[in-house]
């Protein structure tokens, strides 16, 4: 019952450390960074996730043939990163716009000097400062974004990310090794093509850095939903028919 209560606990831990931390980066980023540098480094950050998970599969793989005590080592690795984005996070400073909003104008405005490398720096802390005193005046914003005029735009913020989870990439990536297991393959190609999934991710990244730019956010939006179909409408198909065949074989 205790180990039970304890791997809960952790992985509730590890579920809000996460998504606490995929939120906060962006905003983070777009907060620091010169606004002609905001969407690069938001690609980037982007592209550092999917390289992770493609270090995190290498990973797996090699510490796949330690048997039996691999998969520590694998586990125990990720206390690694997880180290050094803890310290540096406490070492980076707090950003100009939130240094403002909380009233502390004058370090918000220093901050922005020391970022960018300049003293000049009146007309970017007057647009954050307007921005700032703009966001006050709104009063119940919960109940304003409620109003019909509001509503498109909170459908598809609200839709948009539940359908994405609900393709279930979440689950292929993170299970991508028991999901081969499951169509025949052994416990090394499993992994191994769990690799070469991670790569495919990053190549794909690669691609929509190069493209974003020349046909569009829309355009990618639907080629994606679209591959994403064909590529688990076969995958199931596939499932099936080996499922079928194991079923054919125990039974004689």
């Amino acid at each position: 019952m205790f180990l039970v209560l304890f791997n809960f606990g952790l992985c509730v831990c590890v579920w809000v450390w996460v998504c606490g931390c995929v939120q906060s980066v962006p905003v983070y980023l777009s907060e620091m960074a010169p606004a002609k540098y905001r969407g690069a480094l938001n690609i980037m950050f982007q592209l550092a996730i999917t390289f992770g998970i493609l270090c995190a599969n290498l990973i797996n793989y090699g510490t796949g043939r330690l048997s039996p005590w691999g998969w520590r080592v694998s586990l125990g690795l990720a206390a690694v990163p997880a180290m050094i984005m803890t310290v540096g996070s406490a070492l980076l400073p707090d950003t100009p716009n939130s240094m403002i909003e909380r009233g502390e104008r004058e370090k918000g405005k220093q901050m922005l000097q020391k970022i960018r490398g300049i003293q000049d720096v009146s007309m970017e802390y007057d647009d954050i400062v307007q921005a700032s005193e703009t966001a006050k005046l709104v009063e119940h914003p919960w109940r304003n974004i409620l109003q019909r005029r509001y509503r498109p735009h909170l459908v598809m913020a609200v839709m948009i990310p539940l359908f994405q989870q609900l393709t279930g990439i979440n689950a292929i990536m993170f299970y991508a090794p028991v999901l081969f297991q499951t169509i025949g393959f052994t416990n090394d190609a499993a992994l191994y093509s769990a690799v070469i999934t991670g790569g495919v991710n990053v190549l794909a990244t690669f691609v929509s850095i190069a493209l974003v730019d020349k046909v569009g956010r829309r355009t990618l939006f639907l080629e994606a939903g679209v591959q994403m179909f064909i590529s688990q409408v076969t995958h199931k198909n596939k499932r099936r028919r080996n499922t079928t065949q194991y079923e054919e074989e125990k039974s004689k």
